[in-house]
């Protein structure tokens, strides 16, 4: 039991900080309140990823998908991204967007605090890419 405990801390440590750096690795906010405020003086969207470290689509989504350029370059000009792990990061964001269901990405109007488009799983580049283009266009009309 003495081996037992410090091993799982030492294996939490190290999880949570692969969300960490993927997030400054990226330039995604891994604070709600923060991103919220960015997204609302910017007049953007924000874009709330919630992954978990042990869960391998989630990491195919992070590496696959979110780190691709033309994602990266469509993520920087038109939203305000937020990365969060569903289950350490909870009581940090508001509770409505808790999923035990991930990848998630919910894009969030930061007027309302409502999400108007939801992706659920990995969703490859293009498809992503139209997901985006689909919350946009919500949030404009």
């Amino acid at each position: 039991m003495k081996i037992l405990l410090p091993l799982l801390l030492m294996f939490s440590l190290a999880f949570s900080a692969q969300i960490d750096e993927f997030a400054s690795e990226l330039n995604y906010s891994r604070d709600y309140n923060s991103a919220l405020k960015d997204a609302k003086e910017t007049n953007k969207l924000l874009m709330l990823v919630i992954v978990g470290d042990y869960c391998p689509w989630c990491k195919k989504f992070e590496r696959k998908t979110l780190s691709s350029k033309n994602i990266k370059s469509k993520v920087s000009k038109d939203v305000v991204p937020l990365i969060i792990d569903n289950s350490k990061d909870r009581g940090n964001y508001p509770e409505e967007f808790y999923t035990q269901r991930i990848p998630t990405v919910l894009f969030i109007d930061p007027k309302t605090q409502k999400s108007i488009h939801k992706t659920l799983g990995y969703t490859k580049k293009k498809e992503f890419l139209k997901d985006i283009d689909s919350a946009l266009n919500k949030y404009k009309k």
